[in-house]
Order: structure tokens, then C-alpha cells, then sequence
């Protein structure tokens, strides 16, 4: 099928990246994945690069072209979504997201709401990066011709950043962001208010596993002399943990290892908040997302490992479209109910959701999520 735009799917395929890490084994079931991923990234090679151009993006005789694309997102999303039913639970929690978001994103240009399909269809890059920063890879020789079109090439670097990450082009990405850092056009505020920092040190710790650079890039930028006094505290208090975990000598497990770096963010004479100790963070959730990776889900450890995994994910989730933590407590309990794990879990994750969608008692929480509140409930009980 074609939307009237000429990328080669080799391209296509590379635009969301290959979030097949933690997809099932089996060489079938990752053929599945694959094909219907395939349609996926054919529907949003057209999609993404048309919605960087509003005036493309609303010109009437592209309508029919960009719902054929959006069709096809939909279906293809969905499909996505059956199949990862039983996998992994990031997986599974993400390919649900992106296709809840399609399905929204369908509807709203249906119904003429296009600015908001427009920025949609941007915001889909924040699922490939969460699923892109979970574990340790390596660059994508097929998006490299994607992100060098002039549509990408001349955004903002800020923006290709982001872009770059979402493509698997992460060295490309890393170099981004660091040119940002140097940059004295850059506002740090404003760096550190569209999350810059998290993104290039989870990229780092996380997908790269290079702690030397970005102490050697944080360095030079704690330098700078418009840092405001809170942003160069974080940024020294960064430093010293990547440092630290350069040197740190790990305990007998990952498991063991992820909580006592843990304990030790969590400790307040160690850190001041949770800001302060987010490279401990990352650190350890990046052990806990390769143990999960490597183990069938009936390893006791499993269940442990997502639970800690949702502690974290409070801690420092910083998407507005993505609840992972979510989905990692729900999968504890889901993993070993009735064990005491399931009802730490559980507590934790009723407070959370509590929190979040009221931030007092409980009264306006949706009653779907209250029946799986209750039903986790049951689980644990």
C-alpha cells in the first residue's frame, strides 16, 4: 500500500524503531510481531513527516491519503495490541498504549479536530522511546536515511533530539543533545523543563551503558555560569553518582544489586529528593530491565523485579502518556498473588492511582480502574 510518500520500508520499518526488546522468543510469534509492525511504521512513515508541516498536514486533498494512513495505523496497532497479549509486560503495556493512542488519534481527524490529530501523531515518538530506553542496543543502520530528510534535518535541535531517539539513532541523539548542553543560545531551564537531562543520562546509563560520558559532558556543563543554583546542585549531585557507579562493586545478583542502589537513592543524607539521586535511579531499573529480559516469568525473581521496577517508575515516570509504572505493579501482583510482593505491590499501586487521578481520597477515580483495583484486590488476597 502507499500514501502518495516514497520512503522505502526498510525506512518505514526503522521510524518507531524495532521495539521488539522483551517481544516473545519464539521465532514465529517475533515474525507475527514484525509483520504487524511492519504496517505500523508504513502507515507513520507518512504520517510523522507530513505532521512536522501544518499547511500539508490540513490541505484538504491529502485527506483521503492521510485517512488511509490513519486505517491503517488503526488496524495495524490493534493487531499489535492482540498479539502482545501474554508477552512481556512492557511490551505488552506499550503495544496497548499505542493502540489506544491510534484509535484516538483516528477519530479526532475524522471528526476535523486536526491540530490535535497533528500533535498526536507526534507524541506516538514518546512510546518508541520508552520502549527504546528499557534495554541495552545498539544504533539502527535503517533509519539513518529517515532522519537525514530535510523534513527532520531542519527542525529545532531539540526536537531531533527526541526524534532521533525515538528512531534508534542513538549516538546521533546523544551528540544532539550534548551540542544543546554546549550551546549558549540553550536556556538551561528550559532544558531541564522539557526533560533534556532525563532523556540524554536514561540514554546513557540505560540503552548505551556508558557511565564515562556523561559525567565528562556534565562536567563541562555544570561550568556554565547561567545554571540557576538548583539545576547546578542536581547536575554535581549526577556527577558524583555516575562516578560512583563507575567504581561500585556490584552484589551477588542484579536483583540484590538493584536494591541496594535503591536503598541508598532512597536514602535523604545520600540525597536531597529524588531528583538528586535519578542516575541511581536509571542505574537500577537498568539492571532490573535485563534480569526481567532474560528470565521466564515463572523465576521467582520475576515478580520482585517489576515490582521494584514500579517503585522506581513513581519516582521518576516522567510521561504524560505513559503509565508504566502502572503496569509493572500490576504485573507483580499478576506474577504472584498472594505472595507478599503482590500486596506491596498492590498498596503501592492504590496509592499511585489514587493520587493521580484525584490527589485526595479516591472519590473520582473512573470506575474501571476501580474494578481492577479490585480485582488485583482479589489477586492478593
Amino acid at each position: 500500500m502507499r500514501f502518495g510518500w516514497t520512503t522505502p520500508i526498510p525506512v518505514a520499518l526503522a521510524l518507531l524503531g524495532l521495539c521488539l526488546a522483551g517481544a516473545a522468543t519464539a521465532q514465529t510469534e517475533s515474525e507475527q510481531t514484525r509483520a504487524h509492525m511492519g504496517k505500523i511504521f508504513e502507515a507513520m512513515s507518512f504520517l510523522l513527516p507530513l505532521s512536522l508541516d501544518e499547511q500539508k498536514f490540513q490541505d484538504p486533498t491529502r485527506r483521503e491519503q492521510i485517512l488511509e494512513a490513519l486505517a491503517l495505523l488503526d488496524r495495524s496497532t490493534a493487531e499489535l495490541e492482540r498479539h502482545g497479549r501474554g508477552q512481556d509486560a512492557a511490551f505488552s503495556h506499550l503495544s496497548r498504549s499505542l493502540a489506544i493512542d491510534a484509535r484516538d488519534i483516528h477519530e479526532r481527524y475524522e471528526e476535523g479536530h486536526l491540530l490535535e490529530a497533528r500533535f498526536l501523531i507526534q507524541a506516538l515518538t514518546e512510546t518508541c522511546v520508552a520502549c527504546h530506553s528499557r534495554l541495552r542496543s545498539d544504533d539502527s543502520t535503517l533509519s539513518e536515511r529517515f532522519v537525514e530528510k530535510s523534513a527532520v534535518s531542519e527542525l529545532p535541535p531539540e526536537q531531533r533530539a527526541k526524534l532521533e531517539y525515538a528512531t534508534r539513532q542513538f549516538d546521533r541523539a546523544l551528540a544532539t543533545y550534548e551540542s544543546l548542553f554546549a550551546s549558549p543560545a540553550s536556556s538551561p531551564s528550559d532544558l531541564d523543563l522539557m526533560g533534556d537531562f532525563d532523556e540524554y543520562l536514561e540514554l546513557s546509563v540505560r540503552v548505551k551503558g556508558d557511565l564515562e560520558r556523561p559525567a565528562k559532558t556534565l562536567e563541562k556543563f555544570v561550568a556554565r555560569p547561567d545554571l540557576s543554583p538548583t539545576l547546578a546542585s542536581e547536575t554535581r549531585s549526577w556527577i558524583r553518582s555516575l562516578r560512583e557507579l563507575q567504581r561500585r562493586t556490584p552484589e551477588t545478583s542484579p536483583l540484590d544489586d538493584a536494591r541496594a542502589i535503591l536503598k541508598e537513592a532512597e536514602d535523604p543524607e545520600r540525597f536531597s529528593d529524588e531528583r538528586d539521586a535519578l542516575v541511581h535511579y536509571l542505574y537500577a531499573s537498568s539492571l532490573l530491565h535485563r534480569l526481567v529480559a532474560s528470565k521466564p516469568d515463572g523465576d521467582p525473581s520475576v515478580a520482585d523485579a517489576y515490582y521494584v521496577l514500579g517503585v522506581i517508575e513513581t519516582k521518576i515516570g516522567r510521561s504524560f502518556w505513559l503509565s508504566e509504572a502502572e503496569a509493572y505493579l500490576e504485573t507483580a501482583i499478576r506474577l504472584a498473588p498472594g505472595q507478599p510482593v503482590a500486596e506491596n505491590a498492590y498498596v503501592l499501586l492504590e496509592d499511585y492511582l489514587v493520587a493521580g487521578y484525584t490527589g485526595s481520597g479516591g472519590e473520582n477515580v473512573p470506575p474501571d480502574i476501580r474494578a481492577k483495583l479490585d480485582e488485583l484486590k482479589a489477586l492478593v488476597d
